[in-house]
């Protein structure tokens, strides 16, 4: 039995579409999926233990040492489940009062009337904005957001960290200004009428790396089958889910309680590249926000290039001495897609 972690997000739909689909059985494993609050506790399991693998924030197994410098484990991966799936959303309240910052030149430029509040409201409570993990794709793209505005994120308001499914409360209770989370988190908060979609991150940063297959390398050592099996399957689930015509069946298998527990007609919208930015307003079209891996193109393969540049965009906020680009392995990537080639 091979346990695995993963949050409650849209992008976990490759752990459970090779669950409900039969990918996992396919190839001979049993697995239980586990579903875990925040990303600490999902690390803190793997590197305990306590668990077998998980779907995994990309810049965690290259900042691990940085984490936690005290811990002798490696977390490696061989597969990049998929890129994009984030967004900025901030409370309906701070979104009325930048109204007030824009001009007609930038009335749709919400960093840029952020940046004007700010200048013209020094000194009363400061703005505080949440992401989901010290070292994480969404720290990323919103310190590039407000950057891009001329708003320093060390100095000109607050960051903070979140679990993800407790970002929408806190938004709802004050404590938070806004947040940078994945799916349907934002979405939910647009529907609601607590939030608004300030940016898709796909639209800032295209095709980052957002969740990786990670284990750790002394579970890789002793289990390697094992583990080529669990990334052929889950390479399968992500083609799979590749294919748009799927997408709607995705969303229901999320809805089920045990996974998301959250409506179908919720979870089918950024699965299937539409964005809801604010309550009462039109659904437009948002090309990419969700890219699964597939077989036949490079977006599951992890390698040091891909690495190095999550790594430089970590080191542009913390000093990242023991950072370990090698912990993407491009080799075992080879090896999965060798491996599903020779089943067909």
């Amino acid at each position: 039995m091979i346990k695995l972690l993963f949050l409650r997000l849209t992008d976990s739909a490759p752990l459970i579409v090779a669950q409900e689909k039969g990918y996992f059985h396919q190839f001979g494993l049993e697995v239980q999926l586990q579903r875990e609050t925040s990303w600490a506790t999902l690390r803190d399991k793997l590197i305990g233990r306590r668990a077998d693998a998980a779907a995994m924030l990309a810049p965690m197994p290259l900042t691990l040492s940085q984490a936690l410098p005290g811990c002798k484990e490696r977390l490696i991966s061989g597969l990049i489940l998929s890129s994009n799936g984030n967004a900025i959303t901030l409370s309906e309240d701070l979104y009325q009062r930048l109204q007030h910052y824009t001009t007609q030149e930038t009335r749709t430029d919400i960093a840029s009337a952020l940046k004007n509040y700010l200048k013209k409201n020094r000194g009363t409570s400061p703005i505080r904005l949440a992401t989901v993990y010290p070292f994480s794709s969404h720290t990323l793209q919103l310190r590039h957001w407000l950057q891009t505005a001329d708003i320093n994120p060390d100095q000109d308001l607050q960051l903070i960290v979140l679990p993800p499914e407790q970002m929408l409360e806190n938004l709802h209770r004050g404590v938070i200004d806004g947040y940078c989370v994945g799916e349907p988190w934002n979405s939910l908060a647009a529907y609601k009428g607590t939030g608004v979609i300030a940016s898709a991150c796909n639209t800032l940063l295209p095709a980052m790396p957002e969740k990786v297959l990670a284990v750790t390398q002394s579970w890789h050592e002793a289990n390697p089958a094992s583990h080529l099996a669990l990334r052929a399957a889950l390479l399968q689930a992500c083609s799979w889910l590749s294919a748009r015509e799927n997408r709607y069946e995705a969303a229901g298998l999320l809805s089920q309680k045990h996974y998301l527990d959250l409506p179908q007609s919720l979870l089918q919208g950024s699965l299937n590249d539409q964005i809801l930015y604010r309550r009462n307003t039109d659904i437009i079209a948002n090309p990419g926000w969700h890219l699964f891996a597939h077989i036949d193109n490079d977006n599951g393969r992890p390698c040091e290039a891909k690495a190095q540049q999550l790594i430089e965009m970590c080191s542009d906020f913390s000093e990242i001495a023991l950072a370990d680009s090698q912990n993407f392995r491009s080799d075992l990537y080879r090896q999965t897609v060798d491996y599903l080639c020779t089943k067909k």
